[in-house]
C-alpha cells in the first residue's frame, strides 16, 4: 500500500503544494451568495496562507499576498478564474488526487472550502486597492535604446551612446533589466567588459529579483568578468533560483559550475519545481552529467535531500551511470516515490524495474487510488520486464482503483499487446473498463462543408479553454492556431477577431513566463509545451519579441548533445516521443531564435535535423513528425530519407482509408489527420493522390454532426478534469486534438 506518512512526500506528484493551512471558522458570505474578497477571502489567506506563501517565503513558488503573483501561480497555475474544477488551489483543499490534501493538519471545514470555490467560480475578483502591488517605474528610454541596439547587433552605435552617457549603464529598461543584463544575453564579452568598466553594477536586480550573473552562466568568460567585478555568487531571485542552479541545468556549463563553486556558491541551495524542489544535483541529473553529479557530491551535496527528483531527471536524460550513483544512495521511500513518478504520466516506466529491484514498493498506490502496476502497464514503451518484475514482487494483479479498473484495463488502452498477454497469463482480470460511447456519424455534403461545420467549434473552445485552464494547451490552442493558419491560406472562412484575440492571449501567457525561462525554469511539460506554443505562434506569423527570445534561449540550452530534445512526461499520443518534441522545438528555434545569435540557433536547428534524419520511428505519430520536422528544416520531399519516411507512413494506411495510433488500435481521426498533414505539407503528396483521398473519405465518414471527431483517451490524467466546452466528456482533450488534425487535413484538400 501507499506510504504511511504521505505528508512527507514534499509535494510529490504532479501538483505544487500550497503549504500549511490551519483550521478555523470561516467568515460568512452575503445572503446573495456573492463572495466579497475583502470580507470573505482575504482574511482566510492572511490567517492561513501568507506565512508559507507571502513575502518571506513562497513554498513552491506560490505567493498569495499579491494579486499578480497569485494569478500567475507557482510552478504551475493554481487559480483559474471562473473554474474551480480546473484550479489546483481548490483541488488541493478537497482531496489528495494531486498530492497531499491541504492543510496537512486536517481538512478545512466545508464552509471555508465553499467560500474559496465560490470566489474562484465567480471570477476570483481581487480589487486593485488590495492587490498588494506597487506599479514599477516606466522603462528608462536610454536603457531601452542601449538594449535594443544590442538585440539588433549594432555594436558601433551602442558604444557611441554609452560613451556619451556612462550613467546609462545602470538605468533600467523593460522588466527592470539593465543594459548589462541584456549584454550577457546578446552581447559579446567586450560589451560586458565595456559596461562594467563604465560603472555597471552587476548586482542590480530586475523586477523578478534576478541579476546579470544568473543570465550569464552559459558563458564562462562573461561569468568570470561579473564575479571579478563583485557579482554576488549566491544571489537568489524571487523564484529562489541561484546562479549555480541555473548553470547546473544547462549542457556544457561544467567549467562555469566549477568556477561558481570555487567562488563560494552554496551547494545546498534549492528552488521550487513542479514536483518538489530543484537542487544542484537534480539539475545536473537533468542534463545527464555524471561528472557534474560526482563533483557536487564531492562538494558536500546531500543526495538524500535531492530526493526522488534527481532520479526522475536522470531517467529523463537516460543517464544510466547517473541513476546508479543516485539509486545506491536512495532509501526505500525515495525509490518508491521515484517509481511512481517515472511510470505514466510522469515517465514511460523504463526505469521502474530497476527501482523496484532496489526496494521500491511493488504495491505502491497513487493518491488517485491507481497502483504502480496499472500505470506501468499503460506505457507505450511496452515495459514487459517491468510489469513482470512488479508481478514477481507481489503486485496485486487484480487490485481496483475507485472507478473499478484493473491493471489489465489500463494495458488494453493500447489495444492488443505483449503486456496484455502477460497479465492474462498471470491471472489478471478485467474490471470496469470505461465504456466507448455509441456514435452517430453525420457526414457533410462536401469537404468544405465538413470544415465549415468544424471551425466554429474549434475557435469557440480555443478561447474558452484558456479562460478555464489559465494556461495554453497543445490540444485546444496551439493546434487550433495551426488549423486557423492553414484554413486562411487555403481561402476557408475563420473568425479573424477570435484568431487575433487568441494570438494575443497566447503571447501574453508566454510573457508571464519570460523571466522564469531566463532563469532556466520552463513551463510544465518543458520542451513539449514550449515548443508547441511557439509552433502555434509561428503558424500565425507572430513576430519575435523578448518573451519568445527567452523561450528560445531556454529551449536551446536544453538540447541534448546528440541534437534531440527529450519528452518530459508520458501522455500518449501527444507527449510520448522524442521525435515529436524535437520536431516542434526545431521549428520554434528556426522562427524565434534571437537575431543577434543567429548562427548559434541555426546550428541547433541543423543538429536537430541531423538527429531526425537518423531517428527510428516507432509509431504513426513518430513518422508524421519526422516528416514535418525535416520539412521545416528545409529537407526536400525528394530526399532519400524523406521518400523512405513517406513510404513507411503510406504503408500504415488501413483498408478503411485511415491511420491508427498503434498497430493494436483502430483507425482514428487523430492519426489519420496527422498523417495526411505530414504527407501533404512535408512529404509532397498531392491532395488528389489516391491515398490522400481515401484518408479524407475516412474523415468525412467519421465526423459527428457537431463538427467534432471522437477519439478515446489513453493518457492517464495529469491535471484536474473540467469541462472545456468541447464534446466527449473525459475524452474531450484528445478529441479536440484529433478534430484539429482532421480539420487541417480537410483544409489542405480544398482548392482556392
Amino acid at each position: 500500500m501507499w506510504l504511511k506518512s504521505f505528508g512527507v512526500l514534499k509535494t510529490f506528484l504532479i501538483a505544487a503544494v500550497l503549504g500549511t493551512w490551519a483550521f478555523s471558522a470561516a467568515p460568512s458570505s452575503s445572503e446573495s451568495g456573492k463572495v466579497d474578497f475583502r470580507r470573505d477571502v482575504q482574511p482566510l489567506l492572511k490567517q492561513y496562507c501568507i506565512e508559507c506563501h507571502g513575502p518571506s517565503q513562497q513554498m513552491h513558488g506560490f505567493r498569495l499576498d499579491r494579486r499578480r503573483d497569485a494569478m500567475r501561480g507557482g510552478t504551475v497555475v493554481m487559480i483559474t478564474p471562473g473554474n474551480s474544477a480546473g484550479s489546483k488551489l481548490y483541488q488541493k483543499l478537497i482531496g489528495s488526487r494531486f498530492g497531499p490534501q491541504m492543510p496537512l493538519t486536517g481538512p478545512l471545514n466545508q464552509q471555508q472550502i465553499d467560500i474559496i470555490k465560490a470566489w474562484i467560480d465567480q471570477g476570483a475578483e481581487w480589487p486593485d486597492d488590495l492587490s498588494g502591488e506597487t506599479a514599477p517605474p516606466p522603462p528608462d528610454a536610454k536603457a531601452v535604446r542601449l538594449m535594443q541596439l544590442m538585440h539588433d547587433g549594432d555594436e558601433q552605435t551602442f558604444r557611441k551612446l554609452l560613451s556619451a552617457d556612462p550613467k546609462a549603464a545602470n538605468l533600467k529598461g523593460r522588466g527592470g533589466a539593465t543594459p548589462l543584463m541584456q549584454a550577457v544575453l546578446e552581447g559579446d564579452t567586450s560589451s560586458v567588459r565595456l559596461l562594467l568598466d563604465n560603472g555597471a553594477d552587476p548586482n542590480i536586480r530586475n523586477e523578478a529579483g534576478a541579476t546579470a550573473l544568473m543570465w550569464a552562466v552559459d558563458d564562462l568568460e562573461k561569468t568570470r568578468l561579473l564575479l571579478d567585478h563583485g557579482a554576488d555568487v549566491n544571489v537568489r531571485s524571487g523564484d529562489g533560483r541561484t546562479p549555480l542552479l541555473v548553470a547546473a541545468g544547462q549542457f556544457g556549463c561544467n567549467a562555469v559550475v566549477k568556477l561558481l563553486l570555487d567562488r563560494g556558491a552554496n551547494i545546498a541551495a534549492k528552488s521550487p519545481s513542479a514536483v518538489g524542489y530543484s537542487t544542484a544535483l537534480s539539475e545536473a541529473a537533468r542534463v545527464g552529467d555524471e561528472s557534474l553529479i560526482r563533483m557536487f557530491i564531492q562538494h558536500g551535496a546531500d543526495v538524500k535531500s535531492a530526493g526522488f527528483q534527481a532520479l526522475t531527471t536522470a531517467n529523463r536524460a537516460k543517464c544510466e551511470k547517473c541513476l546508479e550513483i543516485l539509486m545506491e544512495r536512495a532509501d526505500k521511500e525515495t525509490l518508491t516515490m521515484a517509481a511512481l513518478r517515472l511510470a505514466p504520466p510522469g515517465g514511460d516506466a523504463t526505469v521502474v524495474k530497476a527501482l523496484v529491484d532496489r526496494g521500491a514498493a511493488a504495491n505502491a498506490r497513487y493518491p488517485t487510488g491507481n497502483t504502480l502496476l496499472m500505470h506501468a502497464a499503460s506505457s507505450d514503451a511496452i515495459q514487459v520486464d517491468t510489469v513482470k518484475s512488479l508481478i514477481d514482487r507481489g503486485a496485486d494483479l487484480n487490485a481496483k482503483n475507485p472507478e473499478g479498473r484493473t491493471a489489465l484495463d489500463f494495458a488494453k488502452l493500447r489495444g492488443s499487446n505483449a503486456i496484455v498477454d502477460l497479465l492474462i497469463k498471470a491471472g489478471a482480470k478485467e474490471g470496469a473498463a470505461s465504456a466507448t460511447p455509441v456514435l452517430s456519424f453525420k457526414p457533410a455534403g462536401s469537404v468544405r462543408a465538413a470544415f465549415e461545420r468544424t471551425i466554429p467549434l474549434l475557435q469557440r473552445i480555443d478561447g474558452a479553454f484558456m479562460q478555464k485552464a489559465g494556461c495554453v494547451s497543445c490540444h485546444h490552442n496551439s493546434l487550433t492556431a495551426m488549423t486557423v493558419a492553414i484554413a486562411r491560406k487555403n481561402g476557408l472562412p475563420v473568425d479573424e477577431q477570435i484568431a487575433r484575440n487568441q494570438v494575443k492571449a497566447i503571447a501574453s501567457y508566454v510573457e508571464t513566463w519570460r523571466e522564469r525561462a531566463l532563469q532556466g525554469v520552463g513551463i510544465p511539460g518543458e520542451a513539449a509545451s514550449m515548443g508547441a506554443i511557439l509552433t502555434g505562434l509561428a503558424a500565425e506569423n507572430y513576430l519575435p519579441h523578448a518573451a519568445t527570445d527567452a523561450f528560445a534561449r531556454l529551449l536551446q540550452s536544453q538540447q541534448y548533445p546528440d541534437g534531440r530534445w527529450r519528452v518530459f512526461s508520458h501522455r500518449p499520443p501527444m507527449e510520448s516521443s522524442d521525435i515529436s518534441v524535437t520536431a516542434i522545438t526545431l521549428r520554434s528555434l528556426q522562427v524565434y531564435g534571437p537575431k543577434a545569435q543567429h548562427a548559434k540557433y541555426e546550428l541547433a536547428v541543423k543538429r536537430a535535423a541531423d538527429w531526425l534524419m537518423n531517428a527510428q520511428p516507432q509509431a504513426s505519430q513518430d513518422r508524421a513528425y519526422q516528416l514535418l520536422g525535416l520539412g521545416w528544416a528545409g529537407v526536400k520531399a525528394n530526399n532519400e530519407i524523406m521518400r523512405k519516411a513517406v513510404g513507411e507512413l503510406l504503408a500504415e494506411q488501413r483498408s478503411d482509408g485511415g491511420w491508427a495510433q498503434l498497430p493494436g488500435l483502430a483507425s482514428d481521426a487523430y492519426a489519420t489527420g496527422q498523417a495526411l498533414v505530414a504527407l501533404k505539407q512535408a512529404g509532397g503528396l498531392a491532395s488528389t493522390a489516391l491515398a490522400y483521398k481515401r484518408g479524407i473519405d475516412f474523415l468525412m465518414k467519421t465526423q459527428l454532426e457537431d463538427g467534432s471527431w471522437y477519439v478515446k483517451t489513453r493518457a492517464i490524467p495529469l491535471q484536474p478534469y473540467f469541462e472545456s466546452g468541447f464534446p466527449h466528456g473525459a475524452d474531450q482533450w484528445i478529441s479536440a486534438a484529433a478534430t484539429n488534425w482532421a480539420a487541417m487535413a480537410l483544409a489542405l484538400s480544398v482548392s482556392r
